[in-house]
């Protein structure tokens, strides 16, 4: 059982807000998994799963009862930081998608450019012999080339192939649409529970805990380095 259950749901704010969190990181997890080789997008995945300590820390509880405890500084900490993230990774999809919308104007240019037919070149009287032997030559070395072309795409790894591309598809861009957005939405749930608790118990901001925030950042990080290795 792991330190986000949704178990807890039902019995108590600090339980749901937890719940949400979990849910929040299902995300980030699946984001970081399928676009851990999409250059700045997995970077950011990645981060933003290196600091969950900050969530983690923040809904703690007491040594007397986990249910009732909510760090203000930590808190805050962790929602600007991953207020953040999001903001950049949506920077990151508009500009996917803006790459994605060249690349099919040129494809489409190309294409067009394929259909425009040559005009036919009226051929001198005793040549037709030399011209049609040009003919079949020319085809065949182009069926050679395209041969030669498939037999290289074959001899390389389909995996190295999908892996080492950078470049964000259209089905790329459509799937970390559908991440932000439930990103988002558990994101907002979160805000609004947290909000209510503060509300009624008050923030409780003190100068301890916002240096534990701040030196909990860099903490994250050098745990993601120690796993990478």
């Amino acid at each position: 059982m792991g330190f986000f259950d949704h178990k807890h749901e039902k019995e108590s704010p600090i339980g749901n807000l937890r719940a949400h969190i979990g849910t929040f990181m299902y995300f980030v997890k699946v984001g970081k998994s399928k676009f851990k080789n999409k250059g700045r997008v997995g970077e950011i995945f990645a981060d933003m799963d290196n600091t969950q300590y900050l969530f983690q820390q923040a809904t703690s509880g007491t040594m007397y009862d986990m249910k009732k405890k909510l760090d203000y500084a930590l808190w805050d900490a962790a929602v600007h930081k991953y207020t953040e993230d999001l903001g950049e990774l949506k920077k990151e999809l508009l500009k996917a998608v803006d790459e994605g919308a060249e690349t099919d104007t040129d494809v489409f240019e190309e294409k067009e450019e394929e259909v425009v037919e040559q005009p036919v070149q009226e051929e001198e009287e005793g040549d037709w012999k030399a011209h049609i032997k040009g003919q079949m030559e020319e085809a065949e070395e182009k069926a050679r080339q395209e041969a030669e072309r498939k037999r290289h795409e074959e001899s390389t790894p389909a995996s190295n192939k999908s892996d080492d591309d950078e470049h964000m598809t259209e089905a790329d861009c459509r799937e970390l649409w559908r991440i932000i957005q439930g990103l988002e939405r558990e994101f907002r749930e979160m805000n609004e529970i947290a909000e209510d608790w503060f509300s009624v118990h008050g923030k409780k901001d003190g100068c301890l805990g916002a240096l534990a925030a701040l030196a909990l950042i860099p903490a994250a990080v050098f745990y993601g380095i120690f796993h990478i290795f």
